[in-house]
């Protein structure tokens, strides 16, 4: 097969249509409508619906993005109002307090460094070298506020006990809303794996010797397609699971899915460990090159293998399925029978 041909593929991949939040809306509604199907009849669904009211996890899985619509450079108005169809629910005065509320509660909490994300920002991912075979805080890329330690904070709400700190979560409806959609964050490969590159695009540790902050990729954010950063490009879902379609059968498998072992707070570390796992198939026969002969920064062009497209479809339906039991698995042990 020629250049040309390989070129055209990956620009093919790269070109298919992309979201802005992880997973996409239509990812996280199917991780909370698993996960609904999944604690149907059962406590855990009574305290569900008394906690959320009128909605459905299906709903709110997308309110920790939705929130991202409020700019604190501009006081704390929401400035995203009809851009996202799947945020209206939450556009309404009341709505757009409770988020305000919450970024200015979670905005500077963490003490973030000058080159990092508002601290409710970081809550969504951890940026973990693929070369580990587990989640550990003090790596690189972990934090005592990564995806792992906020679905943790999540749980101890959710069970009337005190939050861990720096986390600022309002009541058990707000740990809800934010758990529904940090789980399925946690199971997006690039959440958690990462790949760290030196200057001459070779993957490196950088818990082996001193950490050099321009090998960081971000999650895949500095890894670009033709058309956009490769991290974009898993946070999409295939054209099969949008709006719902494909529900009842990722529901039908989540109910296959074997039930975590181990203690309750030892989870989520277990999940970004599988996370990692596929994050290594993520990158498996991928190569990098520099952007520009006069690059500057960690931007860096990645060529894609052949087939790609069938491995992202394998990996996405597995994350999904297994996000949707674990969110389910989750709600049960927090309010057993």
């Amino acid at each position: 097969m020629n250049n040309r041909v390989i070129t055209s593929i990956i620009v093919a991949l790269c070109c298919m249509p992309v979201a802005s939040f992880a997973w996409g809306p239509d990812g996280h509604q199917s991780v909370g409508a698993i996960a609904a199907t999944l604690i149907a009849g059962t406590k855990a669904e009574k305290k569900v619906n008394s906690l959320l009211e009128e909605s459905s996890l299906e709903q709110v899985s997308i309110w920790a993005d939705c929130v991202k619509g409020i700019s604190p450079e501009k006081d704390f108005t929401y400035t995203s109002a009809g851009k996202y169809p799947e945020c209206a629910p939450f556009e309404t005065t009341a709505g757009i307090a409770a988020m305000a509320a919450y970024v200015r509660q979670n905005q500077n909490n963490c003490n973030a460094a000058f080159d990092q994300e508002s601290c409710h920002k970081q809550y969504h991912y951890a940026d973990i070298a693929i070369e580990h075979d587990h989640y550990k805080t003090g790596y690189v890329g972990t934090s005592d506020h990564d995806i792992v330690h906020a679905i943790g904070s999540a749980i101890l709400v959710l069970q009337g006990k005190p939050q861990a700190k720096p986390f600022q979560f309002k009541d058990q409806r707000e740990a809800l809303m934010l758990l529904t959609h940090y789980v399925g964050d946690l199971h997006q490969p690039l959440h958690v794996g990462s790949i760290f590159l030196n200057s001459d695009g070779k993957i490196v540790n950088p818990d082996d010797g001193q950490y050099d902050r321009g090998s960081n990729t971000v999650g895949g954010n500095a890894l670009q397609c033709p058309c956009g950063n490769m991290h974009a490009l898993w946070d999409d879902v295939p054209a099969q699971f949008k709006k719902g379609r494909m529900n009842q059968m990722l529901s039908t498998k989540a109910k296959g899915v074997a039930k975590t072992k181990g203690a309750l707070d030892a989870w989520p570390a277990l999940w970004a460990d599988e996370a990692i796992m596929n994050a290594r198939i993520v990158f498996k026969d991928t190569h990098f090159s520099k952007s520009s002969p006069n690059q500057r920064g960690n931007n860096w062009s990645v060529a894609l293998p052949l087939e790609y497209e069938k491995t992202m479809y394998k990996v996405k339906e597995e994350a999904l399925v297994n996000a949707g039991a674990h969110l389910a698995q989750l709600l049960q042990a927090i309010w057993p029978e």
